[in-house]
């Protein structure tokens, strides 16, 4: 590559972190307390509901401990997983078109989208991008170890994208006829990382526990909740889904040559695959992944395309569009706007629960998100989870979190609760939804003592 492409894709990087900087961040809760928790001797399974592998949650724990637990810290791991996806699509489509401009293209499409999608925020979703893309690269590379490796990552990241690493076996036999003498190599990588999880979850007696909460009741348990499902998508997201994948569809169907493209043969099912793991929960977080391989398609098949007068003017309309539908909505709405869950009113009321709670004293946030715990710097009891319907209308999960609060043996219950007044709504909403049993055992073991701010009262173990 020239030096002019270099330069290029700094100013691309630069203009998208300009995005980032500016636009609204998502501290979400979990991405702060989970790794808090695990720091401050918590179990990710035995000690706390943790519904994912546990990479994500070890790799920022290990980012706090070196860098503390600060809000720069969430967004610059945030970000360099953003701007290296970048780099990605770049080399992604570089090498498979083997020319700067749809690569180009690729990137420009993913820069003006991703961040006005919901993308300025690390969560699960967004954080099996890069290893996505990494596996994709190394497959296309015919580097089965590295593939293996980092599909495998990306399924300890979040689970659902272990339907990567299943395609591509599926791919390599059925498509390209690999034998198993070449296949064992895909197997490496995720032997690799499994090995030492198996260990150290035998060595925590949480087996059981990762496997129910990662893999058996998300299956079996979570679709029961009325909330928990919610794919219903708003006439705007609506909108926005049709104007990203149609065009697709339709340049597809009319350049069927394309299906014989081995490129494109891995790179569509990788975005079906997208599609796909969006379920049980519609949000363009969610569909970052889709979003990823929409562009390194789009940018394919830019390659391919003669760009006439009318194409250019269709170009130039669609982006006209994406001002006016993504951009030009959240530019007003979320420019230079505080960080969500870390704003004024989040440090405040952690500096009143820092100001009630002594030190050595546990604290139990109900209504409150957990991102409070590490802002005040305080910790719940074990076995500690948030407070989603989903998780505790299980069968025997809350009777096992008091059976925990009243074990002495377990750290014994917290001496102090903060209980945020339920929202109106159905009974399983969340900010409305209330664990009974919880509930019942608090208001018979606790005293009502003061507002602390308006609908948060604090609640004091009855001496």
């Amino acid at each position: 590559m020239r030096y002019g492409t270099y330069i290029l894709i700094v100013l691309l990087l630069g203009l998208h972190f300009f995005f980032l900087a500016n636009l609204q961040f998502t501290a979400w809760p979990e991405m702060l307390s989970y790794s808090y928790l695990r720091n401050h001797g918590f179990l990710i399974y035995k000690d706390m509901i943790h519904p994912y592998p546990p990479l994500l949650t070890m790799a920022l724990s290990w980012a706090y401990t070196l860098f503390g637990y600060h809000l720069w810290v969430l967004k610059s791991v945030a970000w360099a997983v953003i701007l290296v996806s970048d780099i990605l699509v770049f080399i992604i489509t570089r090498s498979t078109t083997r020319r700067d401009a749809p690569a180009f293209f690729a990137v420009a499409a993913y820069i003006f989208l991703q961040p006005f999608l919901e993308g300025n925020m690390l969560w699960f979703d967004i954080a099996i991008v890069l290893p996505i893309l990494l596996g994709t690269l190394f497959l296309l590379r015919h580097n089965l170890f590295l593939a293996g490796l980092f599909f495998a990552a990306a399924a300890l990241t979040k689970q659902t994208a272990g339907l990567y690493l299943l395609f591509t076996i599926l791919y390599l036999l059925l498509i390209k006829k690999t034998s198993f003498n070449q296949l064992k190599y895909l197997f490496y990588g995720p032997l690799i990382l499994g090995i030492p999880l198996l260990i150290r979850l035998l060595q925590e007696g949480a087996l059981v526990d990762f496997l129910n909460w990662t893999i058996i009741y998300p299956l079996t348990q979570f679709g029961k909740f009325p909330g928990y499902v919610h794919m219903e998508v708003s006439p705007g997201q609506a909108f926005i889904s049709i104007f990203l994948l149609v065009p697709l569809l339709i340049i597809i169907i009319k350049n069927k040559e394309i299906l014989k493209d081995s490129v494109f043969q891995v790179l569509f099912p990788f975005l079906v695959i997208a599609l796909i793991i969006i379920y049980p929960r519609f949000s363009f977080f969610h569909f970052q992944t889709a979003l990823v391989f929409l562009v390194i398609l789009y940018g394919l098949l830019f390659n391919q395309m003669k760009i006439k007068r009318f194409k250019l003017l269709l170009i130039t309309s669609y982006l006209l569009l994406i001002f006016f539908a993504i951009h030009r909505p959240l530019l007003s709405s979320e420019w230079g706007r505080e960080t969500r869950f870390y704003a004024k009113e989040d440090l405040e009321l952690a500096q009143t629960i820092q100001s009630k709670v002594p030190q050595s004293e546990k604290v139990f946030l109900l209504g409150l998100h957990s991102g409070l715990y590490v802002m005040a710097g305080r910790v719940p009891p074990k076995r500690w989870t948030d407070n989603f319907g989903w998780y505790l209308e299980i069968p025997g999960v809350q009777e096992e979190i008091i059976a925990r609060w009243e074990n002495s043996s377990a750290g014994g219950p917290p001496h102090f609760i903060f209980w945020r007044t339920p929202s109106p709504g159905n009974w399983f909403d969340l900010g409305t939804y209330q664990p009974q049993k919880i509930v019942r055992w608090i208001e018979e073991h606790y005293t009502k003592e003061e507002e602390v701010k308006p609908g948060v009262w604090l609640w004091e173990r009855a001496k």
